[in-house]
């Protein structure tokens, strides 16, 4: 564990309510003093302190007592005359106790810092645990990091990212990326940018600030408020699967398309997903109609949905799969001539696969995607037929009850016009990589089921 340095631990916080309660500011240090009470709690408390402090010296030393306030203390009679060695005794008690209050503002820790290994600050190494204070900046040059709040909520950065520490459950992002985690102790957890202010509304998301400063916000569960720099302009709510950016220039909060690699971080942490490429968007809600096999649900050029379908699964018996060993498959070669299947016993997750382009083109329409798992994948499931057969047991909408009226799609040969394109899956050697190109177009969805150990 490292300590503060100089530097990080000098805050401006005491001496802009100093000048304040002396009546010496100028209008840039008000701006600033405001700027910290609307961002920081702590702020505010400690505001409340120096002023009860400045109340009881004011009281101690001005003659202002009129015999009118002092009639609700009969007992106590009317004061004559001050004794000033018990004044100077209060004096000195209610210091001391400001000033351990003040000690204890500047050098508790709000939260404490979980580097990978070869992170760096731009000052050296970070060591486990960090303690970061009220106040402290830090420019992380390499690596990544989790910063873990008193509040509870959780950070993740990655290099290059200049940050400040504001209080037990706020950061001021200056310059890079962070995804947050924020459970229920940490309710209203805020990201401040140059260009505008984030605030939780019981969610996780994503902040990125970028060299022409704009800040793009992801939302991929819950939902968060969205404001401006711009006093004028009213938040807006962001939610679940959305994605909005504040423009630096404008301050207008404009709606950008969503996108979920950032969301890595806590995917690995909750399921066997470990990373997947720009193109694939993970959903954690598979939506009732892809459960069914409709298509026109989530239409998107290159972009194919995944989905956690069902988890945690005991094969009572052996199930029906079309891929079990790593290789290249081909949908024209019939990926399903020999009979495959995972067996009985095993506990397994299932994962859907889902790709509906919106183009209307009479063509095909291409999408290749990439996902890393950190646990084995056990077998994949891609013609309708077997996607069928294993309804009953993988299907959400089957739990303990008949299956509804379902339909799928598959992957399959659907040629271009030159004859040339066809849909293609690649199971790694230590098969916890799946590769795939597929080609659909308008009128068909490509779709298929991905098994994966339990833990």
């Amino acid at each position: 564990m490292i300590t503060e340095n100089s530097a990080d631990r000098e805050d401006t916080l005491p001496e802009l309510v100093a000048l304040y309660f002396d009546n010496r500011y100028n209008e840039r240090e008000l701006r600033q003093l405001q700027a910290r009470h609307k961002s920081d709690p702590e702020a505010r408390l400690f505001f409340i302190q120096f002023s009860t402090l400045q109340t009881q010296l004011e009281w101690v030393f001005t003659d202002s007592t009129t015999p009118q306030e002092w009639s609700h203390l009969p007992a106590l009679g009317k004061p004559r005359s001050k004794n000033w060695n018990l004044i100077a005794y209060i004096t000195v008690c209610v210091c001391l106790l400001s000033a351990s209050i003040l000690f204890m503002y500047m050098v508790t820790p709000v939260a404490y810092v979980f580097p990978l290994p070869n992170s760096q600050w731009s000052s050296g190494p970070i060591s486990p645990e960090e303690t970061l204070l009220s106040g402290s900046k830090r420019q992380l040059l390499k690596g990544e990091i989790e910063i873990r709040f008193e509040s509870g909520s959780i950070v993740n950065l990655k290099a290059p990212a200049i940050f400040t520490i504001h209080g037990t459950n706020e950061i001021f992002l200056k310059e890079g990326k962070l995804v947050a985690d924020v459970p229920k102790s940490g309710h209203g957890f805020a990201v401040e940018t140059q260009t505008g202010r984030i605030v939780d509304l019981g969610t996780s998301f994503s902040v990125n600030v970028g060299a022409e400063l704009n800040t793009e916000i992801k939302v991929y569960r819950g939902k968060v408020q969205v404001a401006g720099s711009r006093e004028t302009d009213r938040p807006r709510e962001i939610l679940a699967n959305e994605a909005v950016q504040i423009d630096s220039v404008t301050n207008a909060i404009q709606s950008r398309d969503y996108t979920s690699s950032d969301f890595i971080p806590l995917i690995a942490r909750d399921y066997a997903v470990d990373h997947f490429s720009d193109s694939v968007i993970f959903q954690e809600q598979l939506p009732d109609k892809i459960a069914r096999g409709e298509f026109q649900v989530l239409e998107r050029d290159g972009a194919i949905f995944l989905f956690p379908e069902k988890r945690d699964i005991l094969l009572s018996k052996n199930l029906p799969v079309s891929i079990s060993q790593p290789g290249d498959y081909r949908a024209e070669e019939q990926i399903e001539k020999e009979t495959d299947f995972v067996p009985r016993g095993m506990k397994v997750d299932c994962y859907r696969v889902y790709y509906d382009p919106a183009s209307n083109h009479h063509d095909m329409i291409r999408a290749e995607g990439v996902v890393h798992f950190h646990r084995p994948i056990l077998g994949v499931i891609t013609t309708k037929n077997r996607l069928s057969e294993t309804d009953a047991v993988l299907n959400s909408l089957c739990a303990g009850r008949a299956c509804p009226p379902l339909q799928h799609q598959e992957i399959e040969i659907r040629a271009s016009k030159d004859g040339t394109h066809q849909d293609i899956l690649s199971l790694s050697e230590d098969r916890k990589t799946l590769k795939f190109i597929l080609f659909t177009g308008t009128s068909y969805v490509d779709e298929f089921r991905i098994l994966v150990a339990s833990p």
